[in-house]
């Protein structure tokens, strides 16, 4: 579904991401790891199109979007859930969720899948009418993937989602994240940290200061001592 070949971007002349090669397929959750300032929200920025590579090629279903405007990258499919979640804390849960469907014209379906993410986070729906600044961390961060899966993403791009969660509410929402595949949607999710995320994923890509140091699927990766030792307490 998604690979990037090569791929390299700077900030200036200095290089976050250094020929980067990284695929995910259909179906699947991948997990991108890797400590602060080693080039993961910079990668998730390359896809969604917020940021242009210096070199490389990324495709996406087989076709090159590597020039393509971050707007046209959404109507195709790709959603980006920032890190710190990015909701709007002056309007309602409700507001919040419809500004995901900006782009799309089909209203009545639109509303169909409002009922679906309030099924998907019955939460939300309890809170339909609530400022969203007001909602707790967790809340704001269904809030943040259930404002995503308005866009109807075939791949969502997760950004830290377990960031500054308690370690209940981290558990809670990767179930959810499982269901969110079950449903149909590819994931590359973003973690620093590591075994929740290692739990979930099909594969595994460790970055360190813009590089892929290690791949494999999780039972390779666990098994290697120099993630046992950085990123998995060991």
């Amino acid at each position: 579904m998604l690979k990037l070949e090569r791929v390299t971007v700077k900030y200036g002349v200095i290089p976050a991401v250094w020929e980067l090669n990284l695929e995910v397929r259909e179906g699947q959750i991948v997990a991108l790891l890797g400590a602060n300032g080693a080039g993961k929200t910079t990668t998730l920025k390359t896809i969604v199109g917020v940021l242009r590579p210096a070199s490389g090629r990324i495709f996406y279903n087989g076709r090159d979007i590597t020039m393509l405007p971050a707007p046209q990258r959404v109507r195709m499919g790709i959603c980006l859930v920032p890190e710190g979640r990015g909701i709007f804390n002056r309007l309602t849960v409700r507001e919040n969720l419809l500004l995901g469907a900006y782009h799309r014209k089909d209203q009545e379906e639109v509303l169909k899948d409002l009922e679906e993410v309030y099924r998907l986070f019955p939460r939300l729906k309890e809170r339909e009418d609530q400022i969203a600044g007001t909602l707790s961390g967790g809340e704001q961060q269904m809030l943040a993937i259930g404002r995503g899966l308005m866009s109807r993403p075939r791949l969502m791009l997760l950004d830290e989602p377990s960031l500054g969660l308690a370690p209940l509410i981290v558990r809670e929402l990767y179930a959810l994240i499982r269901n969110i595949r079950e449903n149909g949607v590819t994931i590359l999710l973003v973690e620093q940290s590591a075994p929740m995320a290692i739990g979930i994923a099909d594969y595994v890509y460790v970055l360190e200061t813009g590089v892929v140091k290690i791949s494999g699927t999780p039972e390779e990766v666990e098994s290697l001592e120099e993630v046992k030792k950085v990123y998995l307490g060991g």
